[in-house]
């Protein structure tokens, strides 16, 4: 199925394909200093050549401006240029994970207990995050007392491209990642199995479906979205606690903020019970990530109109 115009998944996100490859090879040959130092370049082109994303930086930060004043955000092109500045720091930190070179010292995990007690419950959990920091850095919890096993469900076609750029790297022995764009029963059942056996299901809340179109709006930053339904069907299949994750850097350190979001999520069959429940876990959702936003404003990278689809319907900007 072709993937419609618009659509996040029809954007490039390394679409510099060869400045991205440069500063992989930078920072394995150099270390960081050098990879700083090509850095810039890089991402300036990226910036001036990128009309569609850097015009989707520009509106995220105005939004998240205007709900949060106190940032003192007006989604300029200098803003926007540290935004991406900012998405080419995480990628040196996609680098250093995946590499095995994170220092455990380095991560502050204030509720590493309400891991620690599933574990000695051996229950499994989904672990419901989203496109802000560096995912990637969980493998600090995968590497907790060597006992938690992590899959990661992601775009099968950003996914593999990544692994290339790192030498066909595909993560550790405790991290999955399942490379899907669509959820169904066969995935389910695996992982149901996975659930069972005390590993934790990983899933991001804030990108719509690449095929399907189940979708549900949500107010973010002011203005309604459009999330998927996928995280919370599959909750509602798996049987199992849901608990938010977001990882990012902050203050020269690395932070994993995990939170419970619901002991257990029962999606109805029937409507409007079904669509009422969805709207209320995708705006607890959508209020959870605001919340992180405005801790790490330049960390949402989101490179696509992510307010489109409902300006359209009330005749906002394309």
């Amino acid at each position: 199925m072709k993937t419609p115009a618009g659509h996040w998944a029809a954007l490039e996100e390394t679409s510099l394909l060869w400045g991205i490859r440069l500063l992989v090879w930078v920072y394995r040959l150099c270390g960081r200093w050098a990879f700083r130092l090509f850095l810039r370049p890089v991402v300036s082109y990226y910036f001036l050549g990128g009309r569609v994303a850097r015009a989707a930086s520009m509106e995220y930060l105005r939004r998240l401006g205007a709900f949060f004043p106190e940032l003192g955000l007006r989604g300029g092109w200098w803003e926007s240029y540290r935004h991406f500045l900012s998405f080419g720091e995480t990628l040196l930190d996609k680098i250093i994970v995946w590499m095995g070179r994170i220092d455990p010292v380095q991560v502050d995990f204030p509720n590493r207990r309400l891991l620690l007690d599933l574990l000695e419950q051996k229950r499994g959990a989904m672990l419901l995050s989203g496109h802000i920091g560096n995912l990637e850095i969980c493998q600090a919890i995968a590497n907790l007392r060597g006992h938690i096993r992590l899959n990661i469900l992601v775009h099968t076609k950003h996914a593999e491209k990544f692994n290339r750029l790192l030498g066909g790297r595909t993560g550790s022995a405790t991290i999955r990642l399942i490379q899907v764009t669509e959820l169904n029963p066969a995935i389910a059942i695996a992982l149901q199995e996975k659930i069972e056996q005390g590993e934790f299901v990983v899933m991001v809340g804030d990108r719509i479906p690449v095929q399907g179109g189940r979708t549900v709006k949500a107010s973010f930053l002011g203005r309604e979205a459009e999330f998927p339904q996928g995280p919370y069907l599959l909750a509602s299949l798996l049987r199992c606690p849901v608990y938010t994750l977001f990882c990012y850097a902050k203050d020269g350190r690395y932070q994993v903020h995990l939170a419970p979001f619901a002991e257990s999520i029962r999606v109805p069959r029937a409507e409007p019970q079904r669509g009422r429940m969805l709207q209320d876990l995708a705006r607890r959702y959508a209020e959870t990530l605001e919340g992180h936003c405005r801790a790490a404003p330049l960390q949402w990278f989101n490179f696509y109109p992510y307010w489109k689809a409902s300006d359209a319907g009330e005749g906002g900007r394309d």
